[in-house]
């Protein structure tokens, strides 16, 4: 077993058996706790979905408060915390979309310090879709940090143990408004390893003066685009945006995992078009 795999499982023992102490501390009885979340990532994530968004208070005029607070929803069944495809279904809606407001039942906080806004979620408790927002209210709950995530060594990744060493600040979700001058590329490659040829989206933009280089894993972009029947073979091209001033981004940074437990990996799960 690798040093990393050893440290992985490790580190995993670790906040199961925080996460299972803070519930007994909690409640004896273990009591899941319902939140309504604002859903502002449903994104590609190792062959499932990376699910995640801002806490939000129902109103008794029925309106929502909308929290800083960030949630990201973290299955218990999989090893790497993705939500699989039939947890994200709603009845009578299908899968959750970005600005829905869904009613899901957490079970507990992941205590991980690299990666601060997960939350598991009970399995076995349908998510419930409540409500959806109107793409106008992205303005008023974006983030505004001073800065992105950078260590003035590489554009697309931070190296393990950024993220505590944020204090306070930790994160690793963002919404922002995006800056001016934006693209975003596409090209595919020839796999080596099987018949389909490796396909490459990236986003790149400058946020207080720092460069940064994004993968982006938002496959309602992608599909509103034609992205993969555009793609040329090493050919890197600029996909032109209508009113790309109006966008907004949800940012991440990926989980380390056995296979990836040096960098964070710059994410964006979400291109905003309003």
């Amino acid at each position: 077993m690798s040093i990393c795999n050893i440290a992985y499982a490790i580190k995993q023992q670790y906040y199961i058996i925080g996460a299972n102490i803070q519930l007994k501390l909690k409640n004896p009885a273990i009591m899941p706790e319902t939140k309504h979340i604002l859903i502002l990532a449903n994104s590609a994530r190792a062959g499932k979905h990376c699910v995640a968004g801002k806490a939000v208070t129902q109103l008794p005029d029925g309106t929502f408060d909308v929290h800083s607070q960030w949630i990201r929803l973290n299955c218990s069944t999989d090893s790497e915390g993705a939500v699989p495809y039939v947890n994200t279904i709603c009845q009578n809606h299908g899968s959750v979309r970005p600005l829905d407001i869904i009613k899901v039942t957490l079970l507990a906080h992941c205590n991980d310090p690299d990666h601060p806004e997960d939350w598991q979620y009970d399995h076995t408790q349908p998510w419930q879709f409540v409500s959806r927002i109107d793409p106008d209210c992205l303005n008023e709950i974006a983030d505004a940090p001073e800065k992105i995530w950078h260590d003035h060594r590489d554009n697309k990744s931070v190296p393990a143990g950024y993220v505590p060493r944020m204090g306070a600040t930790a994160a690793t979700l963002y919404l922002i408004k995006a800056p001016l001058g934006w693209t975003f590329t596409h090209w595919k490659e020839s796999n080596q390893y099987g018949p389909m040829p490796k396909t490459f989206r990236r986003l790149e933009f400058s946020y207080a003066g720092t460069r940064h280089d994004f993968s982006v894993t938002d496959t309602e972009f992608t599909r509103r685009h034609n992205v993969y029947d555009k793609m040329q073979l090493y050919t890197h091209q600029t996909l032109p945006i209508p009113n790309p001033e109006k966008a907004f981004f949800c940012l991440s940074l990926t989980k380390l995992t056995p296979n990836f437990c040096r960098e964070h990996y710059k994410i964006c799960a979400t291109i905003f078009e309003t």
